[in-house]
C-alpha cells in the first residue's frame, strides 16, 4: 500500500513537474508552421474546405490550411493570406 502511494505520487509529482514550461517549449518549435502535410508534388489535402500553403522557406513542401475566399471567412484570429501559386489560405502567419 505504501509502495503504491509513493509511485502516485512521484508520477503527479513528475507530471505536474513540466507545466508551463511544455508550452513554452511548444512554441520554440513553431507551432503556427504545425499542421497536416500537403501531398508531396501534387498539394493535396483531405477534405474540400482546405488548400496546401505552400511554404517560403521550401516552396516544394507545404501544410493543409483552411481555404478563404469571398465565401467564406477565416476564424477569429486569423488572416487570408494569398500566394503566388495556389489558393488564399486563413493563419495567423504567412508561411
Amino acid at each position: 500500500m505504501l509502495r503504491s502511494l509513493c509511485f502516485m505520487v512521484l508520477c503527479t509529482v513528475g507530471l505536474t513537474a513540466c507545466g508551463p514550461d511544455a508550452v513554452e517549449a511548444d512554441e520554440s518549435f513553431g507551432s503556427t508552421q504545425q499542421g497536416l502535410a500537403c501531398e508531396v508534388d501534387t498539394g493535396y489535402c483531405r477534405g474540400t474546405t482546405n488548400t496546401c500553403a505552400w511554404l517560403t522557406s521550401n516552396p516544394s513542401e507545404g501544410l493543409c490550411r483552411p481555404k478563404c475566399s469571398p465565401t467564406r471567412t477565416c476564424e477569429s484570429g486569423q488572416t487570408c493570406f494569398t500566394q503566388p501559386n495556389g489558393q488564399p489560405y486563413c493563419n495567423t502567419v504567412r508561411l
